[in-house]
């Protein structure tokens, strides 16, 4: 069986190698606070959650939103399962035919026990179910595992365990050498009749050769069931570990969701539209990790873009722009992996890989200078972008003065808009900022950290030209006082 929640086509690798700067994208936007919000102390849900948030997947998440405890049971049975094996049957690889059957029956049997429990949930919840990826693994075990079905395989199991002997046949080969051996079934129609009356012989207590021989010949007779109900649990234990991953990452969805929930901030399912249309409708974005942090609702933003390649964020120290960009990106990583955003409304569409390139703090471990450091890490990032993919700069190539800084910005961030990169640049360089202000450029939006008269930082980000300063006075004023004649 498959499990079929995450991809309609494929298994879910929760090991599946992850893209290109994954570790630069989890450091700058703080995905560490995100997937640990997830997790709650369970490993795999964290493995599993950081696997499907970068490298995307469909999802049935508004399912388990609607049915939180059955998903929840599910989920559970998988781990009650895997936990018996780990407990009870690790030692199934055994070199001894005879023992290697006896444990594939145990494991078999308690593996079917739990095969019955997920089907006694789906029995129970499937009409609750919508989404295409539930409704068809809850029909499946309601079908495949029946009460007929699920008795039969008792039943051969419990005969293999053997308690009445074992029946086997063999003929003679051409020195007149057993061959062919075989295992029968006991409980087939009138076979006692062609059994009982058969030429018998009784090994004598003492005959330690005898039982040696007769033991052997068993083990040929029982080695091919034995292999094959040994892979036949290898196959259902693998079932149940896919399942448990593909489950982690909704019971993980389904943990950040009753967090947000608690801490009394929206969230939506998003509009994902085709790449072709860049095209951005967002109202009330939040930086999730920031709320997750510090347990209170922080400021939402809107943002309304059509066609646009290029943001340029501009404005007043402290005033929510990396905030800002850190929400972008984590709203299109959660959904292109089919979770919910945090925002009152999100429609974007999709991003052919997202790519980050934030300011790093002063490393005394360096061999070369922060502008080398920066160029060396944008080199990486280029020999991995294509067309469709999405660039945050944040306050990148300031490591130099304002003109170097602001022109090799200038050149990288013209090539990747020319590419088909789209791109935003949270920035202090005004003249990398005002250069594309004055070239009136239908494609590019220049967006400000909203001041108030009086320097009050709102944190919201609005439309507005670059400005020539970014209101460090401010935060002087604010830390050390006015002076007073």
């Amino acid at each position: 069986m498959k499990a079929y929640l995450m991809f309609r086509d494929k298994d879910f690798d929760i090991k599946e190698q992850l893209p290109f700067g994954k570790d630069m994208l989890v450091s700058d936007l703080e995905l560490e606070t995100l997937l640990s919000a997830m997790a709650q102390g369970d490993e795999v849900i964290l493995e599993a959650a950081g696997t499907a948030l970068l490298c995307g997947l469909q999802s049935a998440l508004s399912d388990c939103i609607k049915n939180p405890a059955e998903v929840r049971d599910l989920y559970a049975i998988t781990i009650e399962a895997i936990e018996r094996v780990r407990k009870g049957f690790w030692w199934l690889s055994t070199q001894y035919t005879s023992s290697l059957l006896s444990n594939a029956v145990g494991l078999l049997q308690a593996l079917v026990g739990m095969l019955v429990k997920l089907r006694k949930v789906a029995d129970e919840s499937i009409d609750r179910f919508e989404s295409e990826g539930f409704v068809t693994l809850l029909s499946i075990l309601q079908r495949e595992l029946d009460d007929d079905y699920c008795r039969l395989v008792n039943e051969h199991l419990n005969e293999l365990k053997f308690k009445d002997g074992t029946l086997i046949s063999a003929r003679l080969g051409d020195y007149n050498q057993g061959i062919d051996y075989v295992l029968r079934r006991r409980q087939r129609k009138h076979s006692w009749r062609r059994w009982r009356f058969a030429p018998s012989y009784t090994v004598a207590p003492r005959d330690h050769g005898g039982s040696v021989d007769l033991s052997k010949r068993r083990e040929r007779a029982i080695t091919e069931v034995a292999n094959v109900l040994a892979q036949s649990a290898e196959n259902v234990e693998s079932f149940f570990k896919m399942l448990r991953s593909e489950l982690a990452f909704y019971i993980g969805c389904l943990n950040l969701y009753e967090q947000l929930q608690q801490i009394g901030l929206p969230v939506c399912f998003p509009d994902p539209l085709e790449p072709v249309k860049r095209h951005r409708c967002i109202r009330g974005l939040y930086d999730v990790s920031l709320a997750l942090q510090t347990r209170v609702p922080v400021v939402g933003n809107d943002l309304l873009a059509d066609h646009q390649s290029l943001f340029i964020i501009t404005g007043a120290n402290q005033g929510g722009k990396t905030t800002f960009l850190r929400s972008i990106g984590q709203a299109q990583l959660m959904m292109q992996c089919g979770m919910f955003v945090p925002a009152e409304a999100y429609a974007s569409h999709i991003c052919k890989g997202i790519y980050t390139h934030f300011k790093k703090e002063e490393d005394t471990q360096m061999k070369s200078g922060r502008l080398d450091e920066e160029l060396v890490r944008m080199s990486g990032i280029v020999d991995h972008l294509s067309a469709g993919a999405l660039m945050l700069f944040n306050e990148s190539f300031a490591a130099t003065n304002e003109r170097e800084g602001s022109e090799i910005g200038r050149q990288i961030v013209s090539a990747l808009i020319q590419y088909g990169i789209e791109v935003f640049s949270v920035t202090h360089l005004f003249e990398f900022a005002n250069r594309f202000y004055e070239e009136h450029l239908p494609d590019v939006a220049f967006l400000r950290a909203e001041r108030l008269e009086d320097g009050k930082r709102t944190f919201r980000i609005i439309p507005g030209e670059p400005l020539k300063t970014s209101f460090g006075e401010d935060l002087y004023q604010e830390i050390f006082g006015s002076e007073k004649g």
